[in-house]
This record gives C-alpha cells, structure tokens and sequence, in this order.
C-alpha cells in the first residue's frame, strides 16, 4: 500500500482530520499555449488547499494524482514515468473547474 494511502487509511480509523492528498503537476512543453498555465495552476492549487498538497515531482515518489496541464490539444504526452494513482489533465481554461471537481471527488473517496 503507498505511504499515502496507509496515512489516511490511519487518519480515517481513529476518527481524526483526514490527510491531504498527494499530488505534483506537469507542465507541458508550451509550444502552443493558449490560455495562463501557471495561472491555472495556481487556480487549482488554491482552490483545493483543504484537499490537497502540490509539488513538484521527485524520482521515485508515489502521489494520489498527477496534474497534467497542457498549453492545447495536440500534446498526448502522459508523464507515466510518474506513479500517480489517478491523472487530471487541463487542457484550456475552461476545463479548470472541471479538474478541480475531479480532484475533490478524488479526495472525497479516500
């Protein structure tokens, strides 16, 4: 079992606050983006504050979801070097709500 999910597996039997989630976020090469990346970013990761903990990633460590935000459409790239239990993928602006959905529901299951 990931370290993660032993923790709020042990938050979740003595009754006390849950763990955050564990996620890390890529970015893709940018060649063609059309909306503020880092704006979304910083969107997402203030909104789920209470859910959630972002960082970048590190070789060899295992997180709840990886956030993948691309610049458009044309990058199918999954980053799945990376262990991530669950992948959001932003791909304009439009779609951050949705993400930040996913990712509480995600939360909400743990």
């Amino acid at each position: 079992m990931p370290v993660s999910a032993y923790v709020r597996n042990f938050y979740k039997k003595k009754g006390e606050k849950r763990a955050m989630l564990r996620c890390t976020v890529k970015f893709c090469g940018g060649c063609n983006p059309r909306y503020d990346r880092g704006e979304a970013y910083n969107t997402v990761r203030s909104s789920l504050s209470g859910a959630a903990s972002f960082a970048y990633p590190e070789d060899g460590a295992h997180y709840d979801v990886l956030l993948i935000i691309r610049g458009c459409t044309g990058c199918p790239y999954l980053y799945e070097e990376i262990d991530a239990a669950h992948r959001v993928i932003i791909t304009a602006a439009d779609e951050i709500p949705a993400a930040i959905h996913e990712i509480e529901q995600i939360a909400s299951q743990t």
